[in-house]
């Protein structure tokens, strides 16, 4: 799974293009190009997003890209020196705890995501790197990524937690990263579709997400709403 340091990081540059590129590509031509019309009752945000904000969004998306596949180096690096708990073998825990391990790093992520947006809007000097994701008035999938590299590295935070607390798996990480990808891309999709499996009290929506870039002091989570109740923060 870990490959030699001379093949690392045009791994890792495209896993994350390509993956990212898939998702938000195709959410992207399906809802902004093909279907445009057919779905137009369900944009939130009745406008188009203008040609000038996906051009922004498309190159800080790429600069994202680009930090996230180096810092690949790094874990490989943390793996080699035996910093982290990942480990190599699925039978080594069993793979009822190799789906358990998914579940902890999503429900981990979310936690952390919650916090470290939150500070981002209370501190002016963390803000003034967040508010570059805020240029995106007008949620589209491409906005999804669109990260000052400040916010990038940031955001990379929840990884060195995760593989220094819980053993994981490499494969379990793949799992899971594409899952925060496609849901990134879901929440920034600027249409009301619900994909609702854990119910409205709990998950959180694109709708829910529309409303936090419309409205920011609302609406931090990523995946659940459950810290913006608990926090009041929730609308």
């Amino acid at each position: 799974m870990f490959l030699n340091n001379d093949y690392t990081l045009l791994t890792g540059i495209l896993l994350f293009v390509l993956r990212y590129c898939l998702f938000a590509g195709i959410a992207f031509f399906v809802f902004y190009v093909w279907k445009k019309k057919e779905y137009i009752h369900l944009k939130l945000n009745q406008k188009q997003p203008v040609i000038r904000q996906i051009k922004s969004e498309l190159l800080y998306s790429a600069t994202t890209l680009l930090i996230y596949s180096v810092s690949v180096l790094l874990l490989i690096y943390w793996y080699q020196m035996g910093y982290t708990t990942i480990y190599s073998k699925i039978e080594t825990y069993g793979y009822g705890y190799f789906f358990l391990s998914i579940l902890m790093m999503v429900v981990l992520h979310d936690a952390y995501f919650y916090w470290s947006h939150k500070l981002m809007h209370q501190l002016p000097f963390l803000f003034r790197f967040h508010k570059i994701h805020h240029f995106s008035h007008n949620p589209n999938p491409w906005s999804a990524f669109s990260f000052h590299p400040i916010e990038a590295i940031i955001s990379l935070g929840i990884i060195p937690i995760i593989i220094f607390i819980i053993p994981v798996h490499p494969y379990a990480l793949f799992v899971f990263s594409t899952f925060m990808t496609l849901y990134n891309v879901y929440i920034h999709l600027g249409y009301k579709l619900n994909f609702l499996f854990l119910g409205s009290l709990t998950q959180n929506t694109a709708e829910n997400h529309d409303l936090h870039h419309r409205v920011s002091k609302y609406n931090y989570g990523l995946y659940f709403s459950f810290w913006d109740r608990i926090m009041k923060t929730y609308k």
